[in-house]
This record gives structure tokens, sequence and C-alpha cells, in this order.
């Protein structure tokens, strides 16, 4: 039986920029303090960005080097203590920690990602799943994903889902004209190649594109055409992001893979109309909130965005979503698996 003395929370991502995985490390850490104060965020002594967080800082750098060398360093001063990782990666060295896998896109497609990238996950991931006591992970489409792919018991994964972040925006409209919003644009993954094939359709439609993205290095990389109707951003704040999307007609969301879809629950609760491939995963999560359509389907993709002044979000259904999706309800789904620890 494991009873730690103290959960601490691996701060690494406090460091990185905030995408989605970011997001829900923040939004789980800050519901657990409200639960437990004495719960503590280790982070680096360079961490600038706190958000009202109780931090222990420790130790210099804030990506690899902190996190496999300094961390592990600093829990053997403290090896009565349970570790939870939010973003995929966790030190090797520590044994008595929970690390959260959101997907398996390394796994998926070798042109998502560079050589270096995939390498490194193809070593980590797979380790981490069987040395930790725990995984959790954002949906049951991915826990079952793990569980094949890793032939892991089902019993050692919990599901501790996304919840809807702090929504800040401008009531001002960002632009003079008719857009579509696109998030993750620099990502291969997120599939921006089949909305760019029909910009010249969307331009007669009237239609501009605004996306946004971080242009990371472990993305393979894509050429953009040059377009006086496409607007990219490398990267935005969160106030301005919300803006964007916000005022969007809708949230174009072409990903074919993906844990969760944290910018379509963003979307929806903003009240903006969204529309994305029709997959099992999407279903599982918002049901038939979104417009779906065919998968890289050009005429498909078409009705649907035919249909979005005549498919708003009601304020039940706004309602539901927050109630599914909070962070309070996902920082209690994340004690119940820290209590089978300590009962089992």
């Amino acid at each position: 039986m494991y009873q730690p003395l103290q959960i601490l929370i691996n701060g690494r991502f406090l460091c990185q920029k905030a995408t989605g995985v970011q997001k829900y490390a923040l939004g789980i850490s800050l519901a657990l303090q409200k639960k437990h104060t004495e719960i503590v965020v280790v982070c680096p002594n360079n961490t600038k960005d706190l958000y009202g967080l109780k931090v222990k800082k420790t130790g210099y750098g804030n990506g690899f080097f902190w996190e496999q060398i300094w961390l592990p360093f600093f829990l053997l001063f403290h090896k009565k203590s349970l570790l939870i990782n939010f973003c995929n990666t966790a030190p090797l060295l520590v044994k008595n920690q929970i690390v959260t896998i959101h997907d398996l896109a390394f796994l998926k497609n070798n042109q998502w990602f560079s050589s270096s990238f995939r390498r490194w996950y193809n070593f980590l991931i797979p380790r981490l799943c069987h040395r930790s006591l725990k995984i959790l992970t954002v949906s049951e489409f991915i826990k079952k994903e793990i569980s094949v792919e890793f032939k892991i018991s089902t019993g050692k994964i919990g599901v501790v889902p996304n919840g809807i972040p702090s929504i800040e925006f401008n009531d001002e409209r960002p632009f003079p004209f008719r857009y579509l919003f696109l998030t993750g644009v620099f990502n291969p993954r997120k599939n921006t190649t089949f909305i760019l094939s029909q910009l010249a359709d969307l331009k007669k439609r009237n239609y501009h594109i605004v996306g946004v993205g971080a242009d990371d290095d472990i993305y393979s990389k894509t050429e953009f055409p040059k377009d006086e109707n496409l607007h990219l951003f490398q990267y935005v704040d969160d106030r301005q992001y919300y803006t964007f999307m916000k005022h969007a007609d809708a949230l174009i969301f072409p990903s074919g893979y993906e844990g969760f879809g944290i910018p379509v629950l963003e979307a929806l609760i903003l009240g903006t109309p969204v529309i994305l491939p029709d997959l099992p995963l999407y279903r599982e999560s918002f049901g038939e909130l979104p417009l779906y359509y065919v998968a890289d389907e050009p005429n498909s993709f078409r009705s649907a965005l035919e249909k979005i002044y005549f498919h708003p979000l009601s304020t039940i259904e706004s309602n539901n979503l927050k109630n599914k999706f909070n962070f309070d309800n996902s920082a209690d789904a994340l004690l119940e698996v820290v209590n089978d620890l300590k009962n089992g």
C-alpha cells in the first residue's frame, strides 16, 4: 500500500507557452489547491508567471534537464511524496508518480513531428506508462488506445477530463471582415492544409481565414501560401485568442486525431459555431453540439459551413457543458485516483 505524505505537481508547464495541455495543467492545479492547500507545484527557479499557485522553486533551466535531472534530485529529499505530471512527459527516474498522457499522436503519422521528437517520445512514453503508479488521460477513447498500444490494464488508467479555462475577450471585433478561425495552424496534425485547399471557395463566400498557433521545432514544417484572405499569427495572448474566437463566424477544427479538443469546448462556451470531422472522439465529448462533416470531403464541409447561422447553442446546452467539463470535477476525479492508490 502506497501512502504519500504530500502531493507535488510537476510545474514545468509554467515555463511553457499556454496551449491546450498547459491550460489543462493550470486549471486542475488551481482546482486542487483550492481543495487542498498543502498541495505544492514544484517549478524552476526562473519561473515568472505563477497564476496564484502555491509553488516551491528549485533548480535551473526549464526544459528537459530540469525535468529529468533536477526534479528527481529534489524528490530525493521528499521520498514520501507523490508527483503528479499533467503534460505528457515526466521524470524517468521517479517511481512514485502519476503521468498524464493526452494522446498518442506521436505514433500516428511520421509526418506530424520531427524525427528527434518522435524518437524521444517513442522511448519515453511507454516507459513512463509502465513505471508510473497510475496513468491519467482525458477521454475514454484515448484510455482504450493506451491500454491496447502499451498492453496496460484499463484499471491502471483513469479518465480526468478537461475543464473550461478562464475566458476573457474584447467586445470589439478584431477584424473588419467575416472570418473563420483556426487553431494550431503550424501543427501538421491539425490538418490546416485541408482548409487551405478550400480557400478559393471560401473567398467566393466572402470569408477570410484567421489562424493562430505556435511554430515549434517539434513539428514538421508546412509551407503556407501568401493570400490577402489568409491571416496567420504565431502566438497571441489568451485575451486576444478568445477575442478572435468569440467574433469568428465559426471555429473550424479539421484535426483528424485528438485526445479531446479543447478549442472545441472553448468555442462552444463562447457561442461560436464549430465545424469538425465526424469522429467518435468528438461525439463522445460534444454530442450534437458541433456541426460535423465527413473528414476531408469538400462537399460535406461546405454543407456544414452553410448551416452555421442556423445552429445556435442554447443557454441550457451551454450550462450543461459547463457542468460536464469543469476543473473542480476534474480535480475530484484525480483525487479519487490518488485515494485508490492509498487504499490499494
